[in-house]
Parts: structure tokens; sequence; C-alpha cells
């Protein structure tokens, strides 16, 4: 089995930083693979972003880890309460 791929952006991540996230979440989840998105040097984080990670998620091949818990809210507010919302790990 492959290493998961590790998708670690840094500062906000928005619809304007969301393109480049994009294609390396791409790149990792190609062919079957797997990624790890580590949210710890995250700023601001919008509604395009939300909709990417939980699609990531929702595909099977992502988890998120280190992710402030204020994003749980941001989740739910987007009725994002599936199963595969348990991929994420929250921090304080």
């Amino acid at each position: 089995m492959n290493e998961p791929s590790r998708a670690t952006p840094i500062g906000d991540l928005t619809i304007f930083e969301i393109a480049g996230f994009a294609a390396t979440l791409q790149a990792g989840l190609a062919n079957g693979g797997h990624a790890v998105i580590d949210l710890s040097h995250v700023g601001t984080v919008d509604a395009a972003a939300l909709q990417l990670l939980i699609a990531a998620c929702e595909s099977g091949g992502a988890e998120i880890v280190h992710a402030p818990k204020s994003l749980a809210g941001q989740f739910a507010s987007l009725g994002w309460n599936s199963p595969m919302a348990s991929k994420v790990a929250y921090v304080d």
C-alpha cells in the first residue's frame, strides 16, 4: 500500500487560493490514492474551500487532521453530517 500524500495549506484557504490547493489534492487522490489534509496552519476557510474538503472526504480518499473546532460549525452550516464527517479530527 502506498503512503498517503499530505496536503498542508498555509494561510487562508478561500476562493482565491483554492485552485492551487485543489490541484495538489487531485494529484494526491489520483488513481485511487489517499490524502491526509492537515489544516493546522490554515487561517480563514470559506465556503469554496469547505466544499472542496467535503468532496474530498466524501470521495473516500481523504481525511482531515488538525482542523480548528470552528470548522465543525461551518461544515454543519453546509449540512455536512454524513458518516464521512467522521474523517475530520478537530483540535482546540
